[in-house]
């Protein structure tokens, strides 16, 4: 038969409640740090990409890629960042066309989704403003990456397809328009407006820029700027 454990006194029953009290807030101290320390570093993760795309959006300008012995950008980023040109390429164009508020509240995978959609629509769309008879039912600040990757692949598949009212402007004129766009309003054309306009069947798309009469030498920069960059 087992021995029966003494009792403990309650002046050491007093003191081992106290140890394990002392032990659980120790525990508790530890574990609050590290939900606070979890949560630091995932908003640090979250931030980080849009920090890198402005790196790279100022890396990216002439002449810093020489001056860091590179032929060009692509170089740079293939063989002093180790970082793929059209990832690159991507972050850059988050940066160029999101806020940063935009892009954190997104996010990196939402962000690249919702510019391929807008890119990807007949209309001059923006990541913000997508048409509303583009997206239907769906919400962008609730649908999934796959929602929107999948409505984009509709999208591109129907501007494929024979249309018998004409041309329509392409992803590539639309993005100079938005670039012209953003360059004058980083120029401090603010209300500056650039919409790439369709044209008849086998012709190149018009722009349609609205500036102040006192903002000329900015448009001038500006499209000086784009076609550096083409």
């Amino acid at each position: 038969m087992a021995a029966k454990k003494p009792k403990l006194t309650p002046a050491l029953a007093e003191r081992a409640a106290a140890k394990a009290s002392a032990a659980r807030a120790r525990l508790l101290k530890q574990a609050r740090e590290d939900v606070a320390l979890v949560k630091r570093r995932k908003a640090e993760i979250a931030e980080a990409f849009y920090d890198i795309g402005e790196a790279l959006l100022r890396l990216r300008k002439d002449p810093i890629p020489k001056l860091l012995g590179h032929k060009g950008f692509a170089d740079l980023c293939r063989s002093g960042l180790g970082i793929a040109p059209s990832t690159a390429a991507r972050l850059v164009d988050i940066v160029e066309r999101l806020s940063r508020r935009d892009a954190l509240r997104w996010g990196k995978e939402k962000a690249h989704a919702l510019i391929d959609l807008a890119d990807a629509t007949a209309a001059s769309d923006t990541p913000q403003r997508i048409d509303a008879k583009v997206l239907g039912k769906l919400d962008p600040a609730k649908a999934t990456v796959r929602e929107i990757q999948t409505l984009a692949q509709k999208q591109r598949a129907a501007r494929k397809a024979p249309h018998p009212r004409g041309r329509t402007t392409t992803a590539e004129e639309r993005t100079l328009a938005r670039q012209l766009q953003a360059e004058l309003r980083k120029g401090g054309a603010r209300t500056a407006k650039v919409e790439a306009l369709a044209t008849k069947t086998g012709a190149t798309a018009k722009l349609r820029i609205e500036v102040p009469a006192d903002a000329l030498a900015k448009l001038v920069s500006a499209i000086a700027a784009v076609h550096r960059r083409r």
